[in-house]
């Protein structure tokens, strides 16, 4: 069972989707952005234990969020997930797979946007998406080293996660591609 951190009610009240539009669209691509976006930023570990909150708040009645994932899900995931729905979903709120084909919906009494236009629209949400995306991650690094330098062990050393300075050589990582299959996989290689 997936769990959304964020309702369609709420999306569709906080951005210029209209109430009319398929519930199933909104809630597959609030889906999408959880799967594809926000659980690589947040982690594994992080993000089960917000979707294991949200769950339990919806399911237990008297249940709480705790306040540090209540203001990471209000303050920062809220917006993401808002302005990445409205990203992901631009597509599909507006063009749809029939029997026919791919065809674009449109009212009769509205008039149809060309690619272009919808383009920059789609842009102009993909900018606030990228910027909120960023938000959050800056927000998580900040709560991350906070924690690092609060929790230490009986040594006084710290204690948590430990990134090393490790820099990646290209030249390495594609002779071993080449070594073990025998040609590139899809990159170019400039000399």
């Amino acid at each position: 069972m997936k769990t959304l951190f964020i309702s369609e009610t709420t999306i569709k009240a906080n951005s210029i989707i209209e109430t009319n539009v398929d519930s199933k669209i909104i809630a597959n691509t609030i889906n999408e952005v959880q799967d594809l976006e926000l659980k690589p930023v947040l982690g594994d570990d992080l993000y089960t234990s917000i979707a294991n909150e949200v769950l339990s708040a919806s399911t237990i009645s008297g249940y709480t969020i705790t306040d540090t994932n209540f203001e990471l899900l209000e303050d920062y995931i809220k917006p993401f997930l808002i302005y990445g729905t409205l990203s992901y979903g631009f597509i599909p709120i507006h063009y749809k797979l029939t029997n026919k084909g791919v065809n674009r919906k449109n009212d009769e009494n509205a008039t149809t946007a060309t690619y272009a236009e919808l383009q920059q629209v789609k842009d102009n949400y993909d900018s606030k998406f990228a910027t909120y995306k960023q938000r959050l991650i800056k927000h998580l690094e900040i709560d991350l080293n906070d924690n690092l330098d609060t929790v230490t062990d009986s040594s006084g050393e710290s204690t948590g996660w430990y990134l090393p300075d490790n820099t990646l050589n290209l030249q390495d990582f594609f002779d071993g591609l080449t070594n073990k299959t025998g040609f590139y996989s899809g990159y170019y290689r400039r000399y």
